[in-house]
């Protein structure tokens, strides 16, 4: 399912992007095949087999945070982090938004502050209050970023 970003709609885009977090977010959960897996995932959508090891362990760390959160919790987050988080200086992210996720807007603001503790832009909108106390998966896919330390190339 290799195919080049000039015949890919950003419908396309996501489509792939979303199974792309799903099966990683799978394979993470299996250690006895990891590496496997990462090379399957590697091969299948045109990726780096490292990036993808990458991926799952970030994934595992994060996931070491916050062990009571859904599956889909996590794959939301993967899925933000294959969109393109952008670091804007040393404590500040940008993380698209996505209609497909619920968002109403085009991107989202995360910030580390001095204490160490991150904050989104998503807490001062409509239902912030639950994100924050909840931890919002932009918040997530920046941690996930942080720990890849590069930006995934996809297709």
């Amino acid at each position: 399912m290799k195919r080049s970003e000039s015949s890919c709609t950003r419908e396309d885009r996501i489509r792939i992007m979303k199974r792309i977090a799903e099966i990683v977010v799978r394979a993470s959960y299996d250690f006895l095949e990891r590496e496997e897996r990462a090379r399957e995932i590697a091969e299948e959508f045109d990726l780096d087999e490292a990036d993808v090891l990458l991926l799952m362990d970030a994934l595992d760390e994060v996931r070491s945070k916050f062990p009571g959160k859904s599956k889909s919790w996590y794959v939301r987050a993967v899925l933000r982090v294959l969109s393109g988080v952008k670091r804007v200086r040393k404590d500040h992210w940008i993380v698209p938004g996505s209609h497909v996720l619920g968002d109403y807007y085009p991107y989202y603001n995360v910030v580390m502050t001095k204490d160490g503790k991150y904050t989104c832009d998503c807490h001062v909108h409509a239902y912030g209050y639950v994100r924050k106390s909840r931890i919002c998966t932009h918040i997530a896919a920046v941690m996930v970023y942080r720990r890849v330390g590069v930006q995934l190339k996809l297709m």
